[in-house]
């Protein structure tokens, strides 16, 4: 088990942070581009990249969570209060989306029809003896 270097362990945090490209990344770690994608290919790093990323998703849903009755009551609050009909409609209609689930898509389905085609006594009989 290879253990994270100091620059490891800051090129982890610029890839998590999402504000860098990756030449700005190893250029702020001193090291070469080709050195980062050398370890973008090492499971060790890429265990460490992937629990890290996973850590920050869990933190930043925690926050979301906490602040989500205060924004339904505003949707509502909004959608009770503008003056604006197509804001109201927006709301309204994001608010039974979310609670029906949004429609599907139409589909219109064609049937093609065959031509007539005359069909013998012989034929429909051939075909009913299959059935049996």
């Amino acid at each position: 088990m290879e253990i994270l270097n100091d620059k490891k362990i800051m090129a982890i945090q610029l890839l998590v942070d999402g504000e860098l490209n990756k030449t700005d990344i190893a250029k702020r770690c001193e090291i070469s581009r080709q050195s980062l994608y050398d370890w973008l290919d090492n499971e060790e790093f890429k265990k460490e990249l992937d629990r890290r990323i996973q850590q920050r998703k869990g933190l930043v849903e925690k926050i979301i969570d906490s602040k989500l009755e205060g924004a339904v009551d505003q949707l509502f609050r909004l959608a009770d209060t503008t003056e604006n009909a197509r804001v109201k409609a927006q709301v309204l209609q994001y608010i039974i989306d979310r609670g029906l689930g949004k429609p599907t898509t139409k589909l219109d389905v064609a049937a093609e029809m065959k031509p007539n085609q005359s069909v013998t006594k012989d034929v429909l009989e051939a075909e009913f003896d299959e059935e049996e």
